[in-house]
C-alpha cells in the first residue's frame, strides 16, 4: 500500500501543476517557408555496374592477392 502512495502522490501533484509555456515558433517559420525548399535530384546517386555471376574461387588465393605486399 505504501508503494501505491509513493507512486500516486507524484503523479497527482504533477497533474495539478500549470503546464510549461511553449517556446516561440519564430525560428521554425523560416524552416517551413516554401522559399527555402530545394528539390531532391531526380536521378540515382550512383551508377549501376553489372557483374557476372562466377563460381567461388579458392579463398586462400583471394586473401593472398589482397594482402599487403602481395605479388612480391
Amino acid at each position: 500500500m505504501k508503494i501505491f502512495f509513493a507512486a500516486a502522490v507524484p503523479l497527482v501533484l504533477a497533474g495539478c501543476t500549470e503546464p510549461v509555456a511553449l517556446p516561440v515558433a519564430g525560428p521554425l517559420t523560416r524552416a517551413a517557408s516554401p522559399d527555402t525548399f530545394t528539390p531532391a535530384p531526380s536521378g540515382p546517386a550512383i551508377d549501376y555496374t553489372a557483374h557476372r555471376i562466377a563460381e567461388p574461387a579458392d579463398w586462400r588465393q583471394l586473401n593472398d592477392a589482397q594482402a599487403p605486399g602481395a605479388g612480391s
